[in-house]
């Protein structure tokens, strides 16, 4: 089976898109890959490609769009590499595409959710092998007045295949 993940592509002004995607092309290798964007369920292969677009059309019908603000950017590291990343993090909105991951998590999809690390809701926008440098990054964004504002309002299930990113279908979110 294919494996398959949902996204969130933020809904952004034209300066904090262009800003983002610029921050991006310097700082982050996966730049090209795929837009900006929150990933509200990791790579998933168990769930059959009907069941899990069927659960996220009938959560769609049902779920708010949400607005967010990210005033923070913040280290991101993984203890199976010596990867770290830049991460926006929202202030406001941080509840909400939370709630939003937790209902996705149900369902077909509730034996899937990884429970050995927190859900924390980001834009990733750097990665970098120097874990410092990217500290660096996070501490020099974390001394400006960081503030971008957009709104959640679709989810989008892609699927990996040949290490491009697909997008299979796009469910809109019930205006907030």
């Amino acid at each position: 089976m294919k494996q398959l993940y949902t996204l969130a592509f933020p809904v952004l002004s034209r300066d904090d898109t262009q800003w983002i995607e610029a921050f991006r092309r310097e700082h982050d290798p996966h730049c090209g890959l795929v837009d900006a964007h929150f990933t509200m369920v990791f790579g998933c292969s168990e769930v059959a490609e009907e069941t899990y677009l069927a659960h996220l059309q009938a959560l769609s019908r049902s779920s708010r769009a949400v607005r967010f603000t990210c005033r923070y950017a913040m280290l991101g590291a993984d203890d199976e590499v010596e990867r770290a990343y830049v991460f926006l993090v929202p202030d406001e909105g941080y509840s909400g595409l939370s709630r939003l991951h937790d209902e996705l998590y149900k369902g077909p999809l509730a034996e899937h959710l990884r429970l050995d690390i927190p859900f924390v809701p980001h834009i990733t926008i750097g990665a970098s092998g120097d874990r410092m440098a990217a500290k660096r990054l996070c501490d020099d964004l974390n001394g400006r007045e960081l503030s971008i504002a957009g709104t959640v309002s679709a989810l989008t299930v892609a699927a990996l295949e040949e290490r491009r990113l697909r997008h299979l279908k796009t469910f809109e979110l019930v205006p907030g």
